[in-house]
C-alpha cells in the first residue's frame, strides 16, 4: 500500500472513532428501575469489552454530521433455535463512500435496484456481488450489532410465564395498539435495543431516522408509528442523560418507491441476521467440522471477522443457563486460512 494512502486512511479511520466512551452507561432513573436482561447483558459485554481494550466504537458527530440513521431486521420466525436483532447505527451524512463503492458494485453485476436479501444469496448475482458489497460496506462510518435471544427465553422483561402477555395488556393500555403477547414481545426487544445505541452513540441536537424492515412490529402505518412513539416517546428517555436533546425523530418502513440507498443500508442488518442465526442453529447441534456454509454465507463470516477502517462489527448472543439464570456472550469469527489485511492504528 502507498504511504500517502495509508496516512489518509489513518487519518479517516481516526476521525470516525469514538474517543470519549463511557461505559458502563446504565444509570437507573429511579432506585428501583430496573433493566431487562437484554439490554444489561448488552451493557456488561460492552463494558467488558471496553475494559479489555478491543472495543472500538464510531463517533457519529464526525465531519459535522448531524443525523444518524438506524437500520434494523430480525429473524427467527422459521425453524431456527435463535431469535436475532440486528441493528445498523450510522452516520447518515457520512455514507458517500459506502454508497459510491455499492453503486459500482450494482453495476458491475448487473443487480439495477434489486435488493440485496439473506434469502437471496442463492441467486448468482447475489453470490458473486458479496465480496465487493461486504467491502463497500466496512467504509460506512458506523456500528453493526447484532444479538442473538435463544427462543427458549419467552421474555428478557420478566421471568413469570405470563410476562409476555402482562406486556400486551401495558402496551394496550397506554395507547400502544393491541398485539398478541408474543409480538409485544418482541417490539419491546426492538424499542430498547433502539433506544439504547441512540442514547450510547448519539449526540444532542442530532436528527434521527430510523427504518425498520416490514414487519409484525409495525406491519402498517398506523403501527409503525405507535412504534415510534413507544420508542421514541416512552423509551429513550429511559436512557438519556437528562440534558441530552434530539432534533427531529422519525422513520418508515422501506419506501413504496424503492430507495436504493437505503435499502442498500438495510441490507447490511438483514445479512447478518440471517447468517448468524442459522450459524448458531448449525452450531448447537452439529460439531464445527460438520458445519457447511453457502458461498455468500462464508463471504460475510469472513466479513464478521474484523471491524472495517468505519464499520464497526459486534455479534452477541444470550441463552439459558444454570438454574434459571441467563448466560451471555460474544460471538468471535476466525478465519480458518487467514488473508492479507491492512492494519490502521487507532488513537483512542
Amino acid at each position: 500500500m502507498e504511504e500517502e494512502y495509508k496516512r489518509k486512511l489513518t487519518w479517516f479511520a481516526n476521525q470516525v472513532v469514538k474517543k470519549d466512551v463511557v461505559l458502563p452507561s446504565l444509570r437507573p432513573p429511579k432506585p428501583d428501575d430496573k433493566f431487562s436482561v437484554l439490554i444489561d447483558s448488552i451493557d456488561h459485554l460492552l463494558t467488558e469489552s471496553f475494559r479489555q481494550e478491543t472495543l472500538v466504537l464510531p463517533e457519529l458527530s464526525a465531519f459535522n454530521n448531524k443525523s444518524i440513521g438506524v437500520f434494523t431486521d430480525y429473524s427467527g420466525e422459521g425453524s431456527g433455535r435463535y431469535n436475532v436483532y440486528s441493528i445498523l447505527i450510522c452516520g447518515m451524512n457520512m455514507a458517500s463512500g459506502f454508497h459510491d463503492r455499492v453503486a459500482k458494485v450494482r453495476t458491475d453485476f448487473h443487480l439495477g435496484d434489486k435488493e440485496i436479501a439473506y434469502k437471496d444469496l442463492n441467486m448468482g448475482q447475489i453470490r458473486r456481488s458479496m465480496p465487493g458489497f461486504l467491502e463497500a460496506a466496512d467504509h460506512l462510518p458506523g456500528l453493526l450489532y447484532t444479538v442473538a435471544v435463544e427462543k427458549g427465553i419467552k421474555s428478557v422483561f420478566g421471568r413469570e410465564p405470563d410476562t409476555t402477555r402482562k406486556i400486551a395488556g401495558i402496551l394496550e393500555s397506554i395507547g400502544l395498539g393491541t398485539r398478541p403477547p408474543k409480538t409485544a414481545e418482541k417490539m419491546m426487544r426492538v424499542a430498547h435495543l433502539v433506544a439504547y445505541f441512540i442514547a450510547l452513540l448519539g449526540h444532542g441536537g442530532q436528527n434521527v431516522f430510523w427504518m425498520t424492515d416490514h414487519d409484525e412490529i409495525g406491519p402498517s402505518l398506523e403501527q409503525h408509528q405507535l412504534l415510534m412513539e413507544l420508542c421514541f416517546g416512552r423509551v429513550l428517555p429511559f436512557y438519556l442523560k437528562p440534558e441530552t436533546k434530539f432534533g427531529v425523530m422519525g422513520g418508515a418502513i422501506p419506501f413504496t418507491e424503492r430507495s436504493v440507498e437505503m435499502n442498500d443500508r438495510l441490507s447490511l442488518p438483514d445479512l447478518v441476521a440471517g447468517v448468524l442465526g442459522d450459524y448458531l442453529t448449525k452450531r448447537d447441534i452439529l460439531k464445527p467440522e460438520d458445519i457447511l456454509v453457502k458461498d455468500a454465507v462464508g463471504d460475510i463470516l469472513l466479513w464478521l471477522t474484523r471491524d472495517g477502517i468505519a464499520l464497526k462489527k459486534i455479534c452477541t448472543f444470550l441463552r439459558p443457563g444454570a438454574n434459571g439464570e441467563i448466560e451471555r456472550g460474544t460471538v468471535t469469527f476466525a478465519p480458518t486460512n487467514p488473508q492479507d489485511a491492512v492494519f490502521i492504528p487507532l488513537f483512542i
